[in-house]
């Protein structure tokens, strides 16, 4: 007697669920420098309610209605007191709130994924097991190969280089803060929280049910289409520049054998390197995935 309940997942094989991919373990196990990104559980489930629910769609907004917290940023980044009420009446929105609600929400958000997915993200950087000079010194090659396909992008596309509302927020919270701390939060936090949600669950999870050719194009749409929720904007020219990135990382990642690590990494030195660009020079090319 099957101890399956009704319906569960794998119980008839051919009955049309979606079943696991096989593998040999033997063989990952005998490949020293492949990630195993393991199954879902409910810590990842929690820390996907928490970014679609209280970061994409603002509920952990409601943070700063709580008397004190606006009040103390405000003060913080040296200006005036003001309630959540107030700096929501100001058009455009201060830059220091910018900043300041980044610094808290990506703090809030990163510090969750951290703990549900820190065993599988240390065992990543097992792909620096061999060659890992190589590997690190691939990092500044991977963002140069970035901004040579955005602009193969926009050059076939006969478009125009074009800046989006989020890059626009972006650069004027980092005017707002200290180079240190903008480094923190766009530079290391968020390229973590982004490569948990559309790399290590989105392809290296979900592949465990659904094959990866389906998986890849999935992260790539939803990433590219993050950075435009809200933006009335949105031109095929503010879109390109997302695009690349997200084939970039999504490349990463599957070449370094699902290394969660080795995704965060690229993805963090292209925002390291666009933070130090758009504090010492206003450049187009520093362009942040945050």
């Amino acid at each position: 007697m099957s101890s399956y309940p009704t319906g569960w997942p794998g119980q008839y094989p051919n009955s049309g669920w979606p079943q696991p991919q096989r593998r040999d373990r033997a063989s990952h196990a005998a490949d020293k420098t492949a990630s195993n990104p393991g199954k879902f559980h409910w810590g990842d489930l929690f820390a996907l309610i928490v970014y679609v629910g209280g970061f994409v769609l603002g509920a952990m907004l409601l943070v700063f209605s709580i008397p004190g917290v606006t009040e103390f940023g405000a003060q913080a980044y040296g200006h005036e007191p003001m309630s959540f009420q107030e700096v929501l009446n100001q058009n455009p929105m201060p830059g220091w709130f910018l900043m300041y609600s980044n610094v808290v929400l990506y703090g809030i958000t990163g510090i969750i994924m951290l703990l549900v997915s820190w065993w599988p993200f240390v065992q990543s950087f097992r792909w620096f097991a061999s060659w890992w000079w190589v590997k690190v010194l691939l990092l500044p090659v991977i963002w140069l190969a970035t901004l040579m396909l955005t602009s193969a992008l926009l050059m076939l596309s006969g478009q125009d280089p074009d800046v989006s509302a989020n890059q626009e927020a972006v650069e004027q919270a980092a005017g707002e803060s200290s180079l240190v701390i903008s480094i923190v939060v766009m530079g290391l936090l968020g390229p973590f929280v982004e490569e948990y949600i559309f790399r290590h669950l989105l392809i290296g999870k979900l592949s465990r049910w659904i094959p990866v050719w389906v998986t890849t194009p999935v992260s790539i749409i939803a990433f590219t289409l993050l950075h435009f929720i809200g933006d009335p904007n949105m031109s095929i020219a503010s879109v390109l520049p997302y695009v690349s990135m997200a084939l970039a990382f999504t490349a990463v990642y599957l070449i370094s054998k699902k290394s969660f690590a080795y995704a965060w990494l690229s993805h963090a030195f292209n925002n390291v390197v666009s933070v130090v660009l758009l504090h010492v020079t206003t450049t187009e090319t520093a362009l942040v995935t945050f």
